[in-house]
């Protein structure tokens, strides 16, 4: 994942967050399956380099225009 746009996000206060993690990583499975980082390279692939925006079921139309813009705004300027 690039952090410097992961923190730019964050700094221009979009409430973003790392993806979920695949759940092959997690330590329970880990510990009492076995399963190991290797397993699902596409899965961990993805998971290195995917954030989450903010999504939830009360978002107005104001507010998916501001994480649009915002998320414009970071890319355009990384983009140089």
């Amino acid at each position: 994942m690039n952090f410097r746009i992961f923190k730019a996000l964050k700094a221009e206060g979009l409430g973003i967050n790392v993806h979920y993690m695949p759940i092959h990583l997690h330590p329970y499975y880990k510990n009492n399956l076995g399963t190991k980082e290797g397993l699902c390279p596409v899965a961990e692939n993805i998971y290195k380099r995917i954030i989450t925006l903010p999504i939830f079921p009360s978002m107005t139309e104001g507010n998916i225009e501001d994480v649009i813009s915002i998320v414009n705004k970071v890319i355009n300027f990384y983009k140089r």
